[in-house]
């Protein structure tokens, strides 16, 4: 049997196993399409297919050379369809994400990757991980694609961008975190925007592929629970984003703040291209005994412009349980956000 590096045509055997196909003809007739389809379509194909064109193997399902339009780096990762237009991803990663929930906890990596900056990044009371951000971006756009965050605090999102080989755009109300960002992501440095993110609509932006985000969850800050305030305070770290009256996570009133946070997706909407997504990462909140629906509404409010196409629920499953609401009512432990997942169409 031939060295599988022989092989440049695959195909799915009865076990629905990604395989060399054996018959020399039709490997010949593979090495000639794979030819045609570098000089026609090398640069849309994943910089690590550009990178391996020599690796490169042709693939169909059954086995059919004249209508294979999909190519292979690794069997086991999968083959990559040239009728991919959304991302740079192959049929398993693709599947992988589609996935409706996953867990996910701070990475040491990313926390060592911030220290290593001489960063203040602790600054900031609710950082998300750029790791996790990655994998939604992998998803919803091309390398080389515009993705914005008007939520952008310290710049997660941005380092998300830098990884994955995408132009990453921020806007920022803080100064101290706006600073932050540029010196953690110099190379978007002019691509942030030391702003209120409702002023989106006047900010000179290039057609957006891509927005993730985080929005304030309410005030929740502003009443923080379990010692997150006092243990803060006692470090001199903040324990809300700002003092600004145009904060959004200084609004008390929920209906005032469903109102406002929903009207910088509005505005935002006039930036997008054309089928862009978006993905909001949100909770529902309490407050004084009550449950405030915070991600359903907003998901209700915006589906009047927006298509809402999902959510993908994410779960933290390492933060502690506390006794709410023991021994006379009910209260749980909130341990999952909503990742909203809507569309410009």
């Amino acid at each position: 049997m031939k060295e599988s590096n022989n092989y440049f045509f695959y195909h799915k055997d009865s076990k629905r196993n990604i395989v060399p196909v054996e018959d020399e003809q039709k490997n010949e007739e593979a090495k000639i399409k794979i030819k045609e389809i570098l000089e026609k379509h090398k640069q849309e194909l994943p910089q690590e297919f550009r990178e391996n064109v020599d690796k490169l193997k042709l693939y169909s399902p059954k086995g059919n050379v004249k209508e294979a339009h999909a190519l292979i780096l690794n069997a086991e990762d999968g083959a990559y369809d040239l009728k991919n237009k959304l991302n740079c991803m192959t049929g398993k990663e693709w599947t992988k994400f589609t996935c409706s929930w996953f867990i996910f906890n701070a990475l040491p990596s990313d926390l060592k990757e911030e220290k290593s900056l001489n960063l203040n990044t602790e600054e900031h009371p609710a950082t998300y991980s750029p790791t996790m951000v990655s994998e939604f971006i992998k998803y919803f756009t091309k390398e080389g694609d515009n993705v914005i965050d008007p939520f952008v605090g310290i710049g997660s999102t941005l380092v998300a961008c830098k990884r994955t080989g995408r132009n990453g755009f921020g806007i920022e109300l803080n100064p101290k975190y706006y600073e932050i960002c540029k010196e953690r992501v110099p190379e978007f440095a002019e691509n942030i925007f030391n702003a209120d993110c409702r002023d989106i609509d006047k900010i000179d932006l290039p057609p957006i592929n891509y927005s993730i985000s985080s929005p304030p969850y309410w005030d929740v800050l502003n009443r923080s629970t379990d010692g997150f305030r006092e243990e803060r305070e006692d470090k001199g770290l903040d324990f809300k984003y700002s003092e600004s009256s145009k904060d959004l996570g200084n609004i008390s009133n929920y209906d005032e703040f469903l109102k406002e946070v929903c009207s910088v997706y509005f505005k935002l909407y006039d930036k997008l291209s054309t089928g862009a997504y978006i993905t909001i990462i949100v909770k529902n909140v309490k407050k004084e005994g009550k449950m405030y629906p915070l991600a359903w509404d907003m998901a209700r409010i915006l589906g009047e412009k927006y298509v809402l196409k999902d959510e993908r629920i994410w779960i933290q499953d390492k933060i502690g349980l506390s006794p709410y609401g023991y021994p006379n009512s009910w209260a749980s432990n909130i341990l999952h956000h909503y990742c909203l997942i809507l569309r410009k169409e």
